[in-house]
């Protein structure tokens, strides 16, 4: 079944830079996009709860239009896990720290990089606590670029496919060999699979989807579309 993604959580370390600085951005970005429908929040795997953002964070992100006044850090929590559909974090480690402690949150975490459309979106944010405005403006800018390209793909993939459940033949991975899909209440049979082509979206090392274009029982012809990411099926609408 395609995996709606309604709900975007932020994590990093305290809770008071790097994280408030994606749900920031994220907010002001979406309503600029006119991306609905998708809510984010932000937390830190060691925050105290309450804090405020650092005074140099709320500097440059009011620079940058984002209002982190009204911020307060709190602790990384099943209930928040829960809510989650999509988990950002901003380095390896906050990955492996989560997992260990919510393995819940299997399939739902990823770098916040991969979505960056600058750069390797396989290396972390630096932690810019304790640094100058420098450091902070740059760590700024570098989740600006990973969330203006999750928005992106996030905009992309809901006004151009719709989730759909796909059966494949036995044995087979879940990508691979697609039999049925059902789009709203009706059955389509894959009759034949016409062309199969792969997108590796920003970073051409990194496969991220796989289409195929397929004949129905019913006449038509298809698009259908595998999201590794999130482990999710779609078909393309237009």
């Amino acid at each position: 079944m395609a995996r709606e993604i309604a709900n975007i959580l932020f994590v990093c370390t305290g809770n008071i830079c790097r994280s408030p600085f994606a749900q920031g951005i994220f907010t002001k970005g979406a309503v600029q996009q006119g991306l609905q429908g998708v809510t984010a929040d932000s937390a830190g795997l060691l925050a105290l709860p309450g804090n405020s953002a650092t005074h140099m964070a709320q500097r440059v992100a009011a620079e940058y239009g984002a209002d982190l006044g009204e911020h307060a850090a709190k602790s990384v929590s099943k209930d928040l896990v829960s809510w989650s559909d999509l988990i950002l974090v901003m380095e390896k480690p906050h990955e492996d720290a989560l997992l260990n402690a919510f393995p819940e949150a299997t399939g739902k975490v990823l770098l916040i990089r991969h979505f960056g459309r600058f750069g390797s979106r396989r290396r972390g944010i630096a932690d810019p606590y304790g640094l100058d405005y420098d450091a902070y403006r740059f760590c700024f800018l570098d989740i600006q670029d990973a969330v203006s390209g999750l928005i992106d793909f996030l905009s992309k993939r809901s006004t151009t496919f719709e989730p759909i459940q796909v059966t494949c033949y036995a044995g087979y991975k879940s990508n691979e060999s697609p039999r049925s899909f059902v789009w709203g209440e009706r059955m389509f049979n894959i009759t034949k699979i016409v062309d199969r082509w792969y997108d590796s979206g920003v970073d051409a090392r990194s496969q991220v989807a796989d289409y195929f274009k397929v004949q129905t029982d019913d006449g038509g012809t298809y698009v259908i579309q595998y999201n590794r990411l999130f482990d999710s099926w779609a078909v393309m609408i237009r």
